[in-house]
């Protein structure tokens, strides 16, 4: 018999997510945009255009966000005794290796109302991690690309999906998810 600890990533980045997303919006303005086919304004919630802090808290948040649930991926992956023996480096994505997981017990992935969140938190991911796009001035009034992507309204869809994401995924394979409404402890003791 083994036992031992195992530190819950899972957890601590899911935690400091959404703090980090709660503190950011406490930070928010109204930001003011316009309709581009008519242009007519409107006000959304978002980091102020050169709040350095509040834009760098969502980036915390979605970041660890997908941290948090790409750990989860990979613990559901490895305690499960159809996927566990194989190589989970085949998939080039938390995504495939998750319509994989699906695939082999036979479930729909595509079935799931989180599934578009997900794919949006990658996306984001990706694009925040990889592309360096510059900030770019289109005319009339409009916000940033980032102010929409950080908008209350759209982190906390985010937000919502991982959280359904995690509980689902956790049902359906038999991981424990209770991180995601307890006050779980940093480290996981397994026997």
């Amino acid at each position: 018999m083994t036992y031992g600890y195992r530190l819950n990533v899972e957890q601590l980045m899911l935690r400091r997510a959404n703090n980090n997303f709660y503190e950011a919006k406490k930070r928010m303005v109204e930001v003011p945009d316009s309709v581009p086919e008519s242009g007519e304004p409107y006000l959304f919630k978002g980091p102020g255009f050169e709040d350095d802090e509040t834009i760098a808290l969502c980036i915390e948040a979605i970041l660890g966000w997908a941290i948090s649930f790409e750990a989860f991926v990979n613990l559901v992956w490895h305690a499960h005794p159809v996927t566990k023996e194989e190589d989970e480096r085949n998939y080039r994505s938390t995504i495939a290796k998750l319509k994989r997981l699906y695939k082999f017990c036979r479930l729909s992935y595509g079935n799931s109302s989180w599934r578009a969140g997900i794919q949006d938190l990658f996306d984001m991911r990706n694009y925040l991690v990889h592309y360096k796009d510059p900030v770019v001035y289109i005319g009339f009034n409009f916000a940033a690309k980032f102010q929409h992507d950080f908008s209350e309204n759209s982190m906390q869809r985010v937000q919502c999906d991982v959280l359904c994401a995690l509980k689902e995924i956790g049902d359906l394979f038999g991981v424990e998810a209770g991180f995601v409404d307890g006050d779980y402890d940093h480290l996981v003791y397994k026997y």
